[in-house]
């Protein structure tokens, strides 16, 4: 029963999605980066807890959600800032 329980969950949580090249010229920024910040979130974030997706905030919210798990995560300044990138243009797709 629990593990019927589980694996409805894991059906439930959405997939991180994948920056494509209309993503990328729609926030002016390169795709390169855009898929080093997913990657980062991945590496980064899910060490800890679930990966966040981009739609569980607004775009206007990430970035302070990203400053407040920085120093907990580990992350540098370029880290955290491909990884808000990625989070602030999904959100906004």
């Amino acid at each position: 029963m629990r593990l019927v329980a589980l694996l409805l969950l894991i059906g439930c949580t959405p997939p991180l999605p994948v920056a494509t090249e209309a993503d990328a010229a729609r926030a002016g920024v390169e795709l390169a980066q855009l898929n080093a910040g997913r990657d980062l979130l991945v590496k980064k974030c899910s060490s800890c807890h679930d990966t966040p997706t981009p739609g569980q905030r607004s775009a206007r919210d990430w970035p302070r959600q990203v400053g407040e798990m920085q120093q907990r995560s580990g992350i540098d300044a370029a880290q955290r800032a491909l990884i808000e990138q990625f989070l602030v243009v999904m959100a906004a797709r």
